[in-house]
């Protein structure tokens, strides 16, 4: 049951949640594939060995993109709540 009768609190919450799913998505990109770094490792990706910061910037940009995205799911999913709760 749809308690907020206000349908911009729906929406502010939603820009909230795509927010922090991208900052989360790139600091847990970015924490592991440093760490990998400093300690010597290559990160791998499809069997192709990329080394240095353009391997770790690559994880991290896929990791905020997958971040992304399930913020993107989860707005999609609370604007709907919005726009039931308006009516």
């Amino acid at each position: 049951m749809v308690t907020i009768k206000d349908s911009g609190a729906w929406i502010s919450l939603s820009w909230l949640i795509l927010k922090w799913s991208t900052l989360v998505g790139l600091l847990l990109g970015f924490v592991p594939a440093a760490l990998s770094m400093a300690s010597g490792n290559t990160i791998s990706v499809n069997g192709v060995g990329i080394g240095g910061w353009t391997g770790v910037w690559v994880v991290t940009l896929a990791c905020g993109l997958g971040g992304f995205l399930f913020g993107a799911i989860w707005a999609l999913v609370l604007r709907a709540i919005a726009i039931a709760s308006g009516r």
